[in-house]
């Protein structure tokens, strides 16, 4: 917690990294600003000091997904969505007052000055955030409208929505929703996914230690991806159809379909 910083994701800082500032602004859609301080080091930069704050204020938890849309000068508007994908309810602006402003120690690093630049439509997204998160992925303003496409994707049966980061086809796994995955895939070791072509792909979830619940979908995962194209910041809806058998049918929104 003492240390709790974010990072910003690769392709991001190195289209954007040499601009920022020492200090980014952070605005949600109650009119809240806050400021916090970036730490740049190896060519890698993070939201660091005053990000504790944003991230209790708002309290934000594991399963959530922040999406940053970047405006220039180091100027961020986020949107916080819960476990269900909906948005937030934001404190009320009233309710804020100091914790958006770095206190002394945090502000130890000299403000660098802004430069100007274009305002730009960049997206960071950063899903399944726990508190200490550094796992992100950047949309484009396709990646955007594929996101609201798969929120108005109404299905019939109990679902939950991930954007797909380059870790998730790197490695063997894709978080799956902790509220979801308690109420529906408890002490469960096997899930099928079905593409929209009916096709099965056999997978497991992965438990972290002492837990009933599952975290993520590990082994089959990759598998599944692979075949399906998937590609970063792809938007996947996973639709519980069967729950004896926990086969999960899989609605994928391709960036490239809404660029």
């Amino acid at each position: 917690m003492q240390d709790m910083k974010l990072r910003l994701p690769e392709k991001f800082v190195r289209e954007h990294g040499d601009k920022l500032s020492g200090v980014a602004t952070l605005a949600v859609p109650n009119g809240c600003t806050w400021q916090v301080r970036l730490e740049k080091a190896n060519n890698n930069i993070w939201f660091h000091g005053g990000w504790r704050d944003f991230v209790e204020y708002h309290s934000i938890n594991y399963g959530y997904f922040l999406v940053f849309k970047y405006k220039g000068n180091s100027k961020f508007n986020v949107l916080v969505f819960d476990m269900t994908t909906s948005e937030i309810k934001y404190p009320s602006n009233g309710d804020k007052k100091r914790q958006g402003s770095l206190n002394e120690n945090e502000m130890s690093t000299p403000q660098e000055l802004c430069v100007k630049e274009e305002v730009g439509t960049e997206l960071i997204v950063i899903e399944n955030l726990p508190m200490s998160s550094t796992r992100g992925s950047v949309l484009s303003g396709g990646g955007e409208r594929a996101l609201q496409a798969a929120r108005m994707f109404k299905p019939q049966n109990p679902s939950f929505i991930r954007v797909i980061p380059a870790y998730s086809l790197k490695r063997n796994f894709v978080y799956v929703c902790p509220a979801f995955a308690k109420k529906y895939a408890c002490g469960k070791k096997n899930v099928m996914l079905q593409a929209s072509s009916g096709k099965w792909w056999p997978c497991q979830f992965s438990f972290k230690n002492g837990t009933t619940s599952p975290r993520t979908i590990g082994k089959g995962w990759k598998p599944f991806a692979r075949d399906n194209g998937i590609k970063e910041g792809d938007v996947c809806v996973f639709e519980l159809i069967n729950r004896m058998e926990v086969v999960l049918k899989v609605s994928i929104f391709r960036v490239t379909e809404f660029a």
